[in-house]
């Protein structure tokens, strides 16, 4: 019995990430029966190139990256209702920036250039106002982009926030970078994201696919189940992809022709 491999980006989650995958990975094998080990990728790129060589057979993954995919995306990430999710820009709380329109002359630190969150979106709705910053740069995850900010070596950054955080949105941002709160200021918010997912890779079993897929959309049923889906993804669930999602994966894959 061979094990199934879970893989995600050191750059996709929290401070907590490590944790989280661990109980993940416990729990999956429990209930799958055969073992389940992780493996940390160290940035998007190797993250699809392990699921697309088959080194990982389930990964967390992105919309740019699962639409860049040749796996099943098997679940997507519901949180607060919504399978949809927004990046917030983000300046230093005492910073003279005040719109959009200000960050022509800024310094951008993004996390890591097929992050939807950490870069595209968030880049395209500048832009959308006809912004560029001055000058860009990448540091691997939201928290060491924050880190930038909050040190003075750039002057915007972002960070995924749920789709009705509001003002609450600080309190999603320090789930990445729990120094945020009283240093780091919104200055606005884009549009709706497609969701990320749960990948199955394509040389999987048909019979083991399904039944990976049945048990990641089962785990919100009970209090360990759903206790994990929070820790690691902030979500209340994983839900099958709809007709609505695979048309949004559509547009995010002429997004990621045009822009990566």
């Amino acid at each position: 019995m061979r094990t199934i491999r879970f893989g995600v980006s050191r750059g996709h989650g929290g401070p907590q990430l490590l944790l989280g995958v661990r109980h993940f990975v416990a729990l999956l094998g429990q209930r799958l029966g055969r073992p389940v080990t992780s493996i940390i990728a160290r940035d998007y790129d190797h993250l699809l190139e392990g699921v697309t060589m088959a080194g990982i057979d389930l990964a967390w993954m992105p919309p740019l990256l699962h639409a860049r995919s040749d796996g099943l995306l098997a679940a997507v990430v519901q949180r607060g209702g919504a399978v949809t999710y927004r990046a917030a820009l983000l300046v230093r709380a005492d910073s003279a920036f005040r719109s959009p329109a200000d960050l022509r002359r800024a310094r951008a630190a993004w996390s890591d250039p097929a992050s939807a969150s950490g870069h595209l979106f968030p880049r395209l709705h500048l832009l959308a106002s006809s912004v560029t910053p001055a000058t860009e740069s990448f540091h691997g995850s939201f928290a060491a982009a924050m880190a930038a900010v909050v040190d003075g070596r750039a002057d915007v950054c972002s960070c995924f926030i749920r789709n009705d955080a509001g003002e609450r949105a600080l309190e999603d941002v320090a789930h990445s970078f729990p120094q945020a709160g009283p240093h780091l200021r919104v200055l606005d918010v884009t549009d709706s994201i497609p969701p990320d997912g749960l990948v199955l890779a394509a040389g999987i079993d048909g019979n083991l696919q399904a039944r990976l897929r049945d048990l990641l959309l089962q785990l919100h049923e009970d209090e360990a189940g759903a206790a994990v889906l929070h820790e690691l993804f902030g979500a209340e669930r994983l839900v099958p992809v709809t007709a609505q999602v695979a048309r949004t994966i559509d547009r995010v894959r002429v997004l990621t022709q045009k822009h990566l």
